[in-house]
């Protein structure tokens, strides 16, 4: 057997001999390892990449200019073989080169241009002064005058009342002596509202004349105030700022205590019509009255057509009316003098 198998291997490796002869040409010689060809020398020069440029610049920014040619590094043949990692690494190509100092002139541009100021802000108004503080009163006067009314004569009352933060204030008058033979019934007038930092708040009002009666309401939101009188529709009044009626005024001026001169001006509805009064301060008098001397404040109205009006307040007794004079139109003239104050706290 195995002189049989030693001629068929010999035969087979013949057989590949030739093949491969005729496949490869006759010349074909056992592989030998190549020695590599010499690498050319390569020329690398390292260049320093430029500073950043400033955030902020003091000056505005030259534009950026390409890199000289001559600064370029020269271009080489492109080698079979490939470059070492550090050498491709050290030298950016061109294009990106002056992509990026495209890109960093137009940063250092934009960080260079100053933003822009807002407008300033307009100042707020400044904020209104504060009213001053209210000349306390107490919870309950009775004030008591004796009355002149062209030549009648009588008595009147005044009625305050408050909680604090509301008020009721009435005035009774009546004839008296011989006088009450021809003046039957009572003059009553009242008034309701509420007290504010800057004083009186009307909210309603009541005069009664004999068998004559009306009512005005006062709309503060609206400064409306609708006049409800015994005859005809209602009728409705418009006013700005604060207003008072012939009985708030009164101590209106007590709480606000006016100063010993200048002048004050304030909007009235007597019962029938708005009007607004200014008030000229005339100092201060003694004043002989049933409770002895006083040390009166005078007020007198100022450019009154129609009538005359002149009130003294004593400053001792919480600015509280203790004369009172009016002359109408007509020449009419009526008066009041204190008799009696009593107060409850």
């Amino acid at each position: 057997m195995r002189r049989s198998a030693r001629p068929w291997w010999a035969a087979l490796a013949v057989s590949l001999l030739l093949h491969v002869g005729i496949l490869g040409g006759f010349d074909w010689r056992l592989p030998r390892w190549k020695a590599p060809a010499e690498t050319p020398p390569l020329d690398v020069r390292l260049v320093s990449a430029p500073p950043p440029p400033p955030a902020v610049a003091a000056s505005p920014p030259r534009p950026a200019r390409p890199e000289p040619a001559a600064r370029r590094p020269p271009v080489r043949p492109k080698v079979a073989e490939p470059r070492p990692r550090s050498e491709t690494a050290a030298e950016p190509p061109a294009a990106d080169a002056d992509a990026t100092a495209v890109a960093d002139a137009s940063r250092a541009t934009v960080t260079a241009a100053p933003p822009e100021r807002a407008p300033d802000a307009a100042p707020p108004p400044p904020a209104e002064p504060p009213p001053p503080p209210l000349n306390p009163l107490p919870k309950r006067l009775d004030l008591h005058y004796r009355l002149r009314y062209g030549l009648a004569s009588g008595e009147q009352t005044l009625l305050w009342v408050n909680d604090g933060t509301h008020y009721t204030l009435t005035s009774v008058a009546g004839a008296t002596g011989l006088t009450g033979l021809f003046y039957r019934g009572r003059f009553v007038q009242t008034s309701r509202g509420r007290i504010t930092p800057r004083g009186l708040q009307p909210e309603e009002f009541w005069d009664q004349r004999g068998d004559k009666q009306s009512s005005a309401r006062f709309d503060a939101a609206h400064n409306d105030i609708t006049l409800i009188a015994s005859q005809g529709e209602p009728r409705h009044f418009t006013y700005h700022g604060d207003v008072q009626d012939v009985l708030s005024l009164i101590f209106q001026l007590a709480l606000t205590a006016p100063p010993p001169d200048g002048q004050l001006t304030s909007t009235v509805f007597n019962g029938k019509k708005l009007r607004d009064y200014t008030y000229a301060v005339r100092g201060e008098e003694t004043l002989d009255t049933a409770l002895g001397p006083l040390r009166t404040l005078h007020l007198a109205r100022v450019a009154s057509d129609d009538e005359r009006f002149e009130i003294w307040l004593a400053v001792d007794r919480h600015y509280l009316p203790v004369r009172v004079l009016r002359v109408e139109g007509g020449g009419v003239e009526g008066e009041l003098t204190i008799r009696s104050i009593s107060a409850v706290e």
